[in-house]
């Protein structure tokens, strides 16, 4: 038999570019991801159309990174496709900063002082086209329409010698200046209304005049004294006011209303699409980054027989997601326009991505990868899908990581919209991350003796028990910062659960199919559970609102909790009734005076 030859490896310096690796990747997707919601909505999409795209997203990524995984492995180019997923995860995001233009919820930087932590504005902010080559001005950024006074008889801008009881002043800056102050009461930004000039005002009336509905809608904002202050500045410069047929202002208003609310939706729905077909497509490229680093660093080690060092990695990982949350978010909380380039301030979340993510693709040349054969590389997929579904235990555990995932969708996706109701800042969503990954850290110093004070099952509903507490939590918030003491669960929520379930006796049996057994674990957790429970949550948010939302799911947690911990008591397997492989590496490290002769035989009849 061949004996394979090792290359020499300078481990020290593996671990460190393992280690800076999943670091700058960390802290590439802690900068945007958590926070993409937050972006759709800017864009103008509603709950339910961001649900959808998460869950799109969720599904593609569940599917495809297996797929490249398995391809790379066979065809011996984990390192270029490695490469060309990274390459492809900055094609897929940074695109979506260009997508602001095509949203009619958008306005441009420069015409109000950014709010980015309110709500995003669903009014009419673009501009409304009167033909295929003029638009009118936009309205103001408030939260409804301009209110209309219709009054019961038509209203028109007349030819009259009538002096107003309020005196017209003659000089022209008094007069410009008083329509300047008519512009902005019918609902201009004062932004835009300063810097016209009489020839751009004059301009803007032609435009408004060329439609009969918009026009008659105009009059009706319009007072008599502000009418004949309009007609004394048009003709001063010549032009000449039409005097307007006699029509229903209501009918106009409802109109103009209507058509215009047809072509928001119409963009909306069109935005909706391209964000949709960009993320599912992108994501069935960029989706393997993760999975083929971590397996390339687990076969490594395996080769060089050095595995205690596995999974030391995410430790960076973590301090990643502790610092640039809150670096990204205190920058965009304190900014306008970023540069004054008229940029708005939340792209800093995609250029801080893009940076660090640069930054990642250039170490990746240096990623350590396994040398070894294909053919030493057989899927364990089989055997722990055996393990997990063909046994009463691992069925209770998939259908409950299912669950969480589903729950764990719903705060995952809304919580910041709810911190932005709340007009929170975002540096109160970057603190959250911080403080839930501090937590993480600090958990699993307690986590193995946890373990054995209340047992796996017992843990397990203790996570149950906490994560619908934090729901309920969130459904009576009354203020932004008050969402952090409920952040310090996550470590008991998501960290200890984990850490339970990987470390139950029934999922351990080597090193290979353990790892296999987490990929199922986890498909139902974030594949599964996540990609429907991010739809599901988006439509019910739009149905009922948030807290009936995460009551509901309070409800499902704590009413699951003790069916869980019943049915683990009844499903849990003899002590005696298995072969375990860490009984069988004992053998090798004792002598047979210090084991039972004969504890393999026993075991094998028992089979």
């Amino acid at each position: 038999m061949p004996v394979e030859i090792m290359e020499p490896v300078n481990l020290t310096r593996s671990i460190f570019i393992c280690n800076l690796f999943s670091f700058f990747f960390a802290a590439s997707k802690s900068c945007l991801l958590p926070f993409l919601t937050i972006y759709l909505r800017f864009l103008g999409l509603t709950a339910t159309q961001t649900g959808i795209i998460i869950g799109a997203k969720t599904f593609s990524t569940f599917i495809f990174a297996p797929l490249w995984s398995k391809c790379a492995i066979q065809c011996r180019k984990r390192k270029l496709v490695l490469m060309i997923a990274l390459f492809m995860m900055a094609v897929t995001y940074l695109p979506l900063t260009l997508l602001t233009g095509l949203s009619p919820s958008v306005e441009s930087c420069d015409s109000h002082v950014t709010q980015q932590n309110s709500p995003p504005l669903l009014t009419t902010q673009a501009p409304v086209y009167v033909n295929r080559t003029h638009h009118l001005p936009d309205f103001s950024p408030t939260s409804q329409p301009p209110k209309l006074n219709v009054s019961a008889s038509p209203t028109t801008i007349q030819a009259s010698s009538t002096v107003p009881t309020k005196e017209i002043k003659n000089d022209d800056d008094d007069l410009l200046k008083a329509v300047k102050e008519i512009l902005m009461k019918v609902g201009l930004p004062k932004e835009k209304v300063q810097p016209l000039s009489v020839e751009d005002i004059v301009q803007k009336y032609i435009l408004i005049s060329e439609d009969e509905s918009l026009m008659s809608t105009l009059n009706s904002m319009l007072t008599k004294t502000d009418k004949i202050i309009l007609k004394d500045f048009l003709t001063r410069n010549g032009v000449s006011v039409r005097r307007k047929r006699d029509l229903s202002l209501k009918d106009m208003k409802e109109t103009f209303l209507l058509k215009l609310h047809e072509k928001m939706e119409q963009a909306k729905q069109n935005l909706f699409t391209v964000v949709l077909v960009i993320l599912i497509v992108g994501e069935a490229f960029c989706s393997p980054v993760e999975k083929i680093a971590d397996d390339s660093w687990f076969e490594f080690l395996e080769q060089i027989d050095d595995m205690e060092k596995y999974g030391k990695h995410r430790i960076w990982s973590s301090l990643a997601y502790i610092v640039f949350p809150v670096i990204v978010t205190l920058v965009v909380d304190n900014t306008t326009c970023l540069f004054d380039l008229k940029v708005y301030p939340f792209m800093f979340h995609f250029y801080a991505f893009g940076f660090l993510l640069g930054i990642t693709f250039l170490i990746g040349f240096f990623y350590p990868v396994p040398s070894a054969p294909k053919s030493k590389y057989k899927s364990k997929l089989g055997a722990a899908t055996v393990r997990v579904c063909c046994t009463c235990g691992g069925l209770l555990y998939v259908l409950t990581l299912v669950i969480m995932g589903f729950i764990f969708s719903s705060y995952s996706n809304f919580l910041f919209w709810l911190i932005q109701d709340l007009n929170g800042k975002e540096i109160t969503m970057g603190v959250c991350i911080l403080v839930a990954s501090l937590s993480e850290l600090v958990v699993l110093v307690f986590s193995s003796r946890l373990v054995k004070v209340f047992g796996n099952g017992g843990m397990i509903s203790v996570s149950l028990l906490c994560l619908a507490g934090r729901l309920l939590y969130y459904s009576y918030l009354w203020t932004p910062w008050a969402v952090l003491p409920a952040e310090v669960f996550h470590a008991v929520t998501h960290t200890m659960m984990w850490f339970v379930v990987l470390s139950n006796k029934a999922f351990r049996v080597s090193p290979t199919i353990d790892r296999a057994i987490r990929s199922l674990l986890s498909s139902a957790y974030f594949g599964v559970g996540f990609g429907v429970g991010s739809i599901i949550s988006g439509i019910m948010y739009d149905q009922y609102g948030l807290s009936i939302l995460f009551r509901g799911l309070s409800i499902l947690s704590i009413g699951w909790c003790p069916v869980f911990f019943l049915l683990q008591r009844c499903c849990q397997p003899r002590e005696d009734n298995e072969i375990k492989y860490s009984r069988l590496l004992q053998s090798d490290d004792h002598s047979d005076d210090d084991m039972e002769d004969d504890w393999l035989e026993h075991a094998l009849k028992d089979k």
